[in-house]
């Protein structure tokens, strides 16, 4: 088995017994994209506010922080991205977002071990910033799972009859007509 095959059976085991168990416990159908859009959008304003720290705590210019504006517009390109995608999810079919998002998420994965490994050797208000941007990353990868996962089928419908339930010669209170 190659490397590249066991990242991918990795990922459908995250998703598999990790994801899809939480969003099979979700109240409707589309709760799953829905939560890992608001992950995605909670990504990018974390994202706007690590951008934003150091501008307001060490006095920096928007020159110094153009490397986290380029990320924050990243961020929200791939928002628009997938708000334009989720309707591709529907219940009762596969999900074509997860194998199209397969790679974005096992790269998602590794910005967040650097993250991580960065964060550690941060110091004072960078460390802040730092351990801004790794939430954000979190959420972001949190949000790739659950729109990867498999909504529920529609609930079935079940006829209903509108009107007595008894027909026949009982149905004016047992009385025989």
């Amino acid at each position: 088995m190659t490397f590249a095959e066991r990242l991918t059976r990795w990922d459908g085991w995250l998703i598999d017994q990790l994801f899809q168990p939480l969003a099979d416990r979700l109240p409707f159908e589309r709760a799953a994209i829905q939560l890992g859009m608001s992950f995605q959008l909670g990504s990018l304003m974390l994202t706007a506010m690590a951008l934003l720290m150091p501008i307001v705590l060490l006095g920096a210019s928007f020159g110094d922080t153009v490397d986290s504006c380029l990320i924050l517009l990243m961020n929200f390109a791939f928002f628009m991205g997938m708000k334009r995608s989720a309707p591709l999810v529907r219940a009762g079919m596969m999900n074509p977002l997860r194998p199209m998002l397969m790679a974005q998420r096992l790269i998602s994965i590794a910005f967040v071990l650097y993250q991580a490994w960065w964060c550690l050797g941060a110091h004072g208000i960078m460390f802040d910033v730092s351990f801004v941007m790794l939430l954000s990353q979190i959420t972001f990868v949190l949000g790739l799972y659950f729109v990867a996962c498999q909504p529920r089928p529609p609930r079935a419908r079940f006829a209903q009859k509108n009107g007595q339930i008894i027909d026949g010669p009982w149905s004016t209170s047992g009385q025989l007509r």
